[in-house]
């Protein structure tokens, strides 16, 4: 698909912006440009490639391991907790 003059034209007042003649010449040479591009790489035969989320097999072992947590039971937490509504800790407010 080509963009021509009057599409820019049309997309020109759909975005409300007020461009010159040569300013649309020369987006649409840009654009123009990178549809011929894209064309190209459209036009790759693919046949037989194994589709892949990533251009190469990545092994992440720079990535640390987990540590180990310890957690309480909420009960626990309860107990300890100075004041206790339902099943929420009670906290004094500290931002004015």
């Amino acid at each position: 698909m080509k963009i021509n003059f009057d599409i820019l034209k049309s997309l020109e007042n759909d975005v409300m912006l007020d461009l010159t003649d040569e300013e649309l010449n020369k987006i649409l040479k840009f654009e123009n440009e990178i549809l011929s591009k894209f064309e190209k790489v459209l036009n790759i035969n693919t046949d037989g490639v194994q589709q892949l989320h990533y251009c190469f097999e990545i092994n992440n072992s720079y990535l640390r391991n987990d540590d180990e947590t310890r957690t309480i039971s909420k009960e626990d937490l309860l107990s300890n907790a100075p004041e206790v509504e339902d099943d929420y800790v009670i906290i004094k407010k500290v931002v004015g």
